[in-house]
């Protein structure tokens, strides 16, 4: 796997705990955009009818951004569902959780993950692969 690939999902796992903040905070930006004041407003020819509520549906659902955010974290929970328990002890310890304790030789020396280090790297890495591969980004 690509160092960038790796690097990318490293942060789709960072974010995995914030993305239901940040779907709420997109959509919220989506509904109620900030509007600067026109100072023509009371001439003539202001144009047609506006529909703010159905402009922020089609907006919602056509936005990139709120679009990846949901789809990468659909991607790791089912992945996370898929794996094993210590698949997700290190996926969570090491990567999702905002202050880990342990590193990979520190989850095996106190007994985390019942498995050595050469096996936890090994699981770590079929973990990725098969979020690269979720996403699209293996060739």
């Amino acid at each position: 796997m690509r160092r960038n690939t790796f690097n990318y999902i490293k942060e789709i796992l960072k974010d995995y705990s914030n993305a239901d903040a940040y779907i709420k905070e997109r959509e919220e930006e989506l509904l109620h955009p900030y509007r600067q004041e026109d100072l023509n407003s009371g001439f003539r020819g202001e144009g047609g009818k506006k529909d703010p509520i159905g402009n922020a549906a089609l907006t919602i659902a056509e936005d990139k951004a709120l679009g990846i955010i949901k789809r990468n974290k659909r991607v790791v929970q089912k992945e996370l569902d898929q794996a094993d328990s210590d698949t997700r002890v290190i996926i969570e310890e090491l990567y999702i959780r905002k202050y880990p304790q342990y590193t990979m030789s520190g989850l095996v020396n106190n007994h985390k993950i019942s498995c050595g280090r050469t096996k936890a790297f090994k699981l770590r890495d079929t973990f990725f692969e098969n979020i690269a591969d979720e996403l699209g980004l293996m060739k």
